[in-house]
């Protein structure tokens, strides 16, 4: 499994990440935030639009399974990252 998906995990089980619809409820809290490759194009264009307004980077390059395995869930297509601490480890992987 990529790094990335492990820093995942590990941030899931700390209790960092939000899932869902309830991203855009903490919002102003997302550090970070993860978008499925397989995401429907309405439900893309309306997380980007928020990503863009309160200039949140977004990462897409992950299947909805590989996201739901990281996150030991089921049908997982968009999560966030609240803790600074986890989203700068993620930055340092992708770089």
């Amino acid at each position: 499994m990529d790094n990335i998906l492990n820093i995942l995990g590990l941030a899931y089980r700390a209790k960092k990440v939000v899932l869902g619809e309830e991203v855009l409820n903490r919002i102003s809290k997302v550090r970070i935030m993860f978008l499925a490759s397989d995401l429907s194009v309405k439900s893309r264009e309306r997380y980007e639009k928020k990503c863009f307004y309160y200039n949140i980077e977004h990462i897409d390059s992950y299947s909805g399974g590989e996201l739901s395995s990281a996150m030991g869930r089921n049908n997982i297509k968009v999560l966030g990252i609240t803790d600074e601490g986890f989203a700068q480890s993620i930055r340092k992987k992708i770089r």
